[in-house]
């Protein structure tokens, strides 16, 4: 049996080109040209363990194989950085905590449809939208006829299970203060589980977030968090990406990016709002929307 773990498989520059265009159309991300190397090394256990003789095989296997669409789901896993925490970004959540809730609960309180709606985009292994749902608890704004849901959308289906298990350890607590953890987690064997009252605010669906149909049955949503997700795509994808979040947005509802994000070169569709520490975009409370 061809195993390529025995040999220094190479990566020519035409199956890069070949591969990094295909993750790009289909999943946003990009590489650039100097990111061969690693490129190279994320994927070269995928060929040792589906027997693939080369990076041009494993193109084609990932277009044309039998069992392309679990490989898919494979080479997402390995391409994604996880890397995440609770409370990750304080200074964006204390915006959310002091004035998004607020100003959705004075919008929404006014009339019959008493509802909070948040989406967690590329949610990852789940600490974001468990994050907010606590936050909305800890608010005490939204138990009396209120519905809240907070979606946590992601592509990765190993990062969802992790996600819906609900069970952490020490590397997601690193910004999370003792008071938090005794009031919102159980311990669980070494670990810490996220209590009952938090994760029925919760639920997460496998999605891409350049697909439409990921987003079906969410709109209108109050607040979209999308934060260091979009570094790793193409201002192409990046106009789809936020083309969705546009169309998902009630009127007056809030976007998050990452600190190192920015629509300055994307839509001039939302309007920046800036606070001590931290940004957001709002979508025009108005009638005449621009397109993104």
């Amino acid at each position: 049996m061809f195993r390529p773990s025995d040999h220094d498989l190479e990566l020519s520059e035409e199956e890069f080109r070949l591969l990094r265009d295909f993750v790009h159309e289909r999943f946003g991300l990009f590489f650039e040209d100097g990111q061969r190397a690693s490129f190279k090394a994320r994927l070269a256990g995928r060929l040792a363990s589906l027997d693939l003789r080369s990076f041009e095989d494993y193109y084609h296997y990932l277009r044309f194989g039998p069992q392309r669409n679990e490989e898919l789901r494979s080479v997402i896993t390995h391409l994604t950085n996880n890397e995440t925490y609770f409370y990750r970004e304080p200074s964006q959540l204390q915006v959310f905590s002091d004035h998004v809730l607020r100003s959705v609960k004075e919008r929404r309180g006014q009339g019959a449809e008493r509802r909070l709606r948040v989406l967690s985009a590329g949610c990852s292994s789940g600490e974001e939208p468990y994050t907010l749902a606590m936050i909305v608890y800890d608010s005490g704004q939204f138990f009396w006829n209120w519905e809240v849901q907070v979606v946590g959308l992601d592509v990765d289906s190993t990062a969802l299970d992790k996600a819906r298990r609900g069970v952490y350890y020490h590397n997601s607590f690193r910004s999370v203060r003792p008071d938090v953890v005794e009031r919102h987690f159980l311990r669980k064997g070494s670990g810490q589980e996220v209590k009952e009252g938090v994760r029925r605010l919760v639920q997460f669906r496998e999605g891409n977030l350049l697909d439409a149909s990921s987003y079906e049955g969410l709109a209108p949503v109050d607040v979209v968090l999308c934060r260091n997700v979009l570094i790793y795509f193409s201002d192409e994808a990046i106009r789809r990406v936020v083309r969705h979040f546009h169309g998902l947005l009630d009127r007056g509802g809030f976007l998050f990016l990452g600190h190192a994000e920015s629509l300055a070169r994307i839509t001039d569709a939302f309007t920046p709002v800036r606070f001590k520490g931290a940004m957001i975009y709002q979508k025009p409370d108005t009638g005449g929307e621009a397109a993104p």
